[in-house]
Order: structure tokens, then C-alpha cells, then sequence
């Protein structure tokens, strides 16, 4: 990570760093107890193979208790070359919980494991310069994990970080898939026990786009993050662990179609064919007036294969559903405002669900949130949503929602000035995404994150 650190303190003024130390975030919601043992009563357990309280690098844990009793959550931070500590905290019933780890484990890259003796949903939020990134945690390592997304081309760079949770080392080898076909390309490295570890694929595989998969002899997590420069702008995602036929997305947008942030947005599908022979995608865009655009994508084998939704949809937001002739691998990239610009991306669904989680959320100065519903059914839908406060508190608001098209909710003008948590029922089956955008450093920032089912 050292490589890393000082590509970063090199780009990023010593402005902009006290800026971001600056922002404000919800505070903290609870004080360490003593260190318990890892998994101690553990009921529910999440991964999360990125993290850093290096500079420039500020970040947040969120987690949410639905239930009527107090959980008792342990963190075990495991630092990049090996060691790790624990830390414990309580967390209210139906309440939501924000912890700084810059203030808990200082100037260290690591990665974590959040195990509950309660049924909690947690995410981890990271913010660098003007933008930032989401992601849920991981139930579950695995030993193989596959991503749409990727490229080493100018202005991008692209990290994949690696966290092997067990007692005994991990050989991990990781296979890149080039834009439009060609040899996919191998790198093998050894992944030492209990430790995260991060792979600077530019250094691999330069001026290049591609899709990834990472095969280990250990059950392991993978998240992949992506750096897009002047400024910055980062997403991160989590990796599948096997591909789909079927993928859902609730948001996308194109153009000034935002009226809070009337800025350019720009929209890509990223499509992942890993066999070893051609592959069909059939995309349909559920645009907000109800009208459905359909279109065709041929992906050659081992490929990976970029769609520029402008030029299907020059100025609009849209749910997305994909389907394929075989399993594949989706995720969607949103580009906005002017330079430089902020970042977000989303894994598809691969399901539909009647009940979603959002551990993260706040409509604090500077935040704007946003939760995007999807109804891909052809007959009208309910959807109830339950807004948790960090005291406790629950806000309940009812939509319907109209068929074939998303619903976008305006958080702000619910649950003003407060870090928020969020359950979605719905009365047929559905997904929900939530947006997350602020101001910074002169530049518009967001992130974004599917909900957990």
C-alpha cells in the first residue's frame, strides 16, 4: 500500500486533505468497549476487503439493528501484510450506528470483519478529495469473484484488494478479460493468513479495459476500486461470485436529468462474458414515462464489452434489466457533473426481492440522498419504507408505484438533518438502489450502493 499511499499525497494537495478532514459526517454513535474475541456470540458475519485511514482516505462503517433488541457488534480490522485488533461497540435497537475508523485504527490500510449476535445489515462508506464510495458487506468469503468493471486507460486507475480471512495462506490467481476479446491475461500471487492485500492492476495490465475473475484455493473477498482522475472520483464494488442470466438495475440517468443537480450525467453498461463462446444480451431500459426501450448486444467469448447509454437515451433516467443467452457478469457506471467528475457504480441484482436494507444514509449538511425503486412488473406495486434514526426513531412513508419504472425518492424532504437508515417493503417483487451526492471542494461527489435483500 505504500505505492498507493504516495501516489496519493503526490496528486492530492495538502488543501485538499484538510478539506476532506473537514467534511462533516454523522459523528459517532457509541465508545469502544474492552476488545472481545473474534465472533464471540456471533449471530450474522460481514467482509469487506477494502479500507483505509491512510491520507487522503476517510473511512465510515454503518450499520443497521431493524430488530427490537440491542446487538453487540465486533470489528476485527485485519492490516495489509498481516496482524489485526477488534474492537466492540452496541448498537440500538431499530437504530443505526456510524463509526470512524480514522479515529479507531489511525494511518493503516486493512480490511474487516463485522460479526453480530443480533441480525444487523452494515456498509462501509470511503471518501477521498470531492467523491466517495459505498459498499455492502460480504456474508460469505468465496473462492471465486468476478467483476464487469475495469480499466487502466487514461485517467483511470484500478486497484483489486484482496482480504483472506483465514488461518493459513491463499494462492489467488486473477484473470483478466480485455475489451472486445483477444488472450485473457493470468497473474498469481500468495495472499498471507488473516491479511488484506492490494493488487495495482495498472502496474499489470496497462492502458487497458477489462473484466476480471479471481480463483483461490482458500475461500477469500475480493472489491475492486477504480480512481478516476484530476480529483480522485472513486467507485468500489464487491465482486459476484458466479455470473447470471439475469441482472437489474433501478437507476440510471443521462444528460441533466436530475433536477436537484441539473449537471451532465454520462451512463455505461459494463457486460462480462466469460465463455468460452459468444453470448447475447437482450437490455431493456424502463424509462420513468413508463415506455420500454429494448436492444441487442452480442459479447464475444472471454470478453468484456462496454454500452454508452446516452446514445440510447440522450437525456433521461431509467431502470435497467439485462438478460443473457448465458450467465454473465453486469454492472453500470455513472460519470457527472463538469471536470473534475464525480463517480458511482452498482452491480446488477442478479434478483428481485419484497425487502431491501440500507444500513447507509444521511440528509446532514452536505448529503442529498436519494432511493430509486424499481417495479419491473407489468401491474402496479406498493412499497413501504421504514426510515431508522440513530435514537431509535422510525419514520414510515407508503408510494405506489406504476409498473414498469422507477420510483425516486427524495430522502431529504422526509428525514431532514439526520444520519438515516432504511427497510423497503414491497408488495411484489422489486430492487431498490440508494444515491448519495454532495458538494466539496468546489466539485459535485457522490456514491451509491444496491440495497442488501
Amino acid at each position: 500500500m505504500s505505492f498507493r499511499r504516495t501516489m496519493y499525497r503526490a496528486i492530492t494537495s495538502l488543501a485538499a486533505i484538510l478539506v476532506l478532514a473537514a467534511l462533516p459526517l454523522p459523528a459517532i454513535a457509541a465508545t469502544p468497549s474492552s476488545i472481545t474475541p473474534q465472533g464471540a456470540g456471533a449471530d450474522v458475519a460481514f467482509f469487506f476487503a477494502e479500507g483505509s485511514t491512510q491520507p487522503p482516505f476517510d473511512t465510515w462503517f454503518l450499520v443497521q439493528n431493524p430488530g427490537p433488541a440491542p446487538a453487540t457488534v465486533n470489528f476485527t480490522f485485519q492490516f495489509q501484510g498481516g496482524g489485526s485488533t477488534v474492537r466492540s461497540f452496541v448498537v440500538g435497537p431499530t437504530s443505526r450506528f456510524s463509526l470512524f475508523a480514522n479515529q479507531v485504527i489511525p494511518n493503516v490500510a486493512f480490511s474487516t470483519r463485522i460479526d453480530s449476535d443480533q441480525p444487523v445489515r452494515a456498509e462501509r462508506a470511503m471518501f477521498v478529495s470531492f467523491d466517495g464510495s459505498d459498499v455492502s458487506g460480504v456474508t460469505a468469503p468465496n473462492r471465486t469473484w468476478l467483476f464487469a468493471e475495469g480499466t487502466t486507460q487514461s485517467p483511470f486507475q484500478t486497484w483489486l484488494l484482496l482480504q483472506n480471512p483465514n488461518a493459513v495462506p491463499a494462492t489467488a490467481t486473477i484473470t483478466y478479460f480485455l475489451l472486445g476479446g483477444g488472450a485473457p491475461v493470468t497473474q498469481t500471487l500468495s495472499l498471507p493468513p488473516t491479511s488484506r492485500t492490494s493488487v495495482f492492476v495498472n502496474q499489470v495490465l496497462p492502458n487497458a479495459a477489462f473484466s476480471s475473475r479471481v480463483d483461490s484455493d482458500q475461500p477469500i473477498i475480493v472489491e475492486r476500486s477504480v480512481f478516476r482522475f484530476p480529483g480522485n472520483a472513486e467507485t468500489t464494488e464487491t465482486g459476484f461470485n458466479a455470473p447470471s442470466t439475469t441482472f437489474f438495475f433501478p437507476d440510471a440517468r443521462t444528460g441533466r436529468s436530475l433536477s436537484r443537480f441539473p449537471v451532465p450525467f454520462d451512463s455505461f453498461l459494463l457486460l462480462e462474458n466469460a465463455n468460452t463462446t459468444a453470448t447475447i444480451a437482450t437490455i431493456t431500459l424502463f424509462l420513468t414515462s413508463g415506455t420500454q426501450v429494448n436492444l441487442t448486444q452480442t459479447l464475444p467469448p472471454n470478453s468484456r464489452q462496454s454500452i454508452f447509454l446516452n446514445q440510447i437515451v440522450p437525456s433521461g433516467s431509467f431502470g435497467i434489466r439485462v438478460q443473457a443467452s448465458q450467465p454473465i457478469i453486469a454492472e453500470r457506471s455513472m460519470f457527472f457533473g463538469n471536470e473534475p467528475r464525480g463517480a458511482m457504480n452498482a452491480s446488477g441484482s442478479p434478483d428481485l426481492a419484497t425487502q431491501w436494507f440500507l444500513a447507509e444514509g444521511s440528509t446532514q449538511f452536505p448529503f442529498t440522498e436519494f432511493v430509486f425503486i424499481l417495479n419491473p412488473n407489468p401491474t402496479p406495486m406498493s412499497a413501504t419504507v421504514n426510515f431508522q434514526l440513530p435514537g431509535g426513531q422510525i419514520v414510515t412513508r407508503t408510494f405506489a408505484i406504476a409498473p414498469t419504472r422507477s420510483l425516486t425518492i427524495n430522502v431529504n424532504d422526509i428525514v431532514p438533518n439526520s444520519p438515516v437508515s432504511a427497510t423497503v417493503t414491497t408488495s411484489l417483487p422489486s430492487v431498490v438502489e440508494r444515491e448519495m451526492f454532495f458538494t466539496k471542494l468546489g466539485s459535485l461527489g457522490g456514491h451509491d450502493a444496491l440495497a442488501i435483500r
